[in-house]
């Protein structure tokens, strides 16, 4: 299959007819190193049909299927999937996440977030609008958030969707060698909006300056948290601290939320 000039990839489907419009069956499609199986369907009148489709896409980089289908390369990863099960209005060719309603269960292994010019969304929503300024505000030194990008395990979630409308019914979680992040709330790709509480999780060391994780942490009793007010049971080797991320997709408004909780 070919789009243009460029490969896309090979293709194999069965189709048949139904009493309301066609059956896609036994999908087994090569997109620019996304594999789709899965099944679909195209039913309705003309002018008011809608498609559905349920099944996994898969692949091995998502950089590379991003740069194939000329997104930056935001994320890179060893591989990935993605579970499927949603419908959206009009034919199987007029899909797209602002008409979307469905769920999406997807899991990504061994990458990173990097940031590339004209490619910041995905950061910006993780909280990590600059690795350099982020660093100096938790006053830390580790090199897979000061470098190219942020380095991770495994990143996770389960959203569901209606009309455009993404709410995390499992919150996306990124586990990597040096911080965790949690993100739970709404993404509203039609009104091109996020609501959510970002839950960011750093190791505690005993010379780790902790009160340096409290970023724009109000007075408290007419001071700052101490260090000394902090060790103890409800750090153990762990500490969180929470942000509101609102706003804009593009550009949203990361603030400091509180320290040491889960997402409500």
């Amino acid at each position: 299959m070919f789009q243009g000039p460029d490969l896309v990839g090979a293709w194999s489907l069965k189709i048949r007819p139904t009493a309301k419009g066609l059956a896609f069956t036994d999908l087994d499609l090569g997109l620019k190193g996304l594999q789709l199986k899965g099944d679909g369907g195209w039913e309705g009148a003309a002018g008011a049909s809608g498609s559905w489709y349920k099944g996994r896409l898969d692949g091995k980089n998502i950089g590379d299927v991003l740069k194939g289908w000329g997104y930056a390369a935001t994320v890179t990863s060893q591989d990935f999937h993605l579970d499927v099960d949603g419908r959206w209005p009009g034919s199987p060719a007029y899909v797209g996440p602002k008409r979307f309603s469905g769920s999406l269960d997807a899991a990504f292994r061994n990458g990173q977030f990097v940031e590339v010019e004209g490619g910041a969304q995905a950061l910006r929503v993780f909280g990590l609008l600059n690795f350099n300024s982020i660093g100096r505000r938790l006053r830390l030194d580790f090199s897979d958030l000061l470098g190219k990008g942020l380095s991770y395990d495994r990143v996770k979630g389960l959203l569901a969707a209606s009309d455009g409308v993404f709410v995390t019914r499992e919150p996306i979680t990124m586990t990597g060698p040096s911080t965790n992040l949690e993100l739970n709330g709404t993404l509203d790709l039609v009104a091109d909006r996020v609501d959510a509480k970002l839950l960011v999780t750093l190791p505690v060391t005993n010379n780790l300056p902790i009160a340096a994780l409290i970023v724009g942490a109000p007075a408290i009793g007419g001071a700052l948290f101490l260090i000394d007010k902090l060790i103890g049971d409800r750090v153990a080797r762990f500490a969180s601290v929470q942000y509101k991320v609102e706003g804009p997709w593009k550009d949203p408004k990361i603030t400091f939320d509180k320290p040491f909780e889960k997402p409500n």
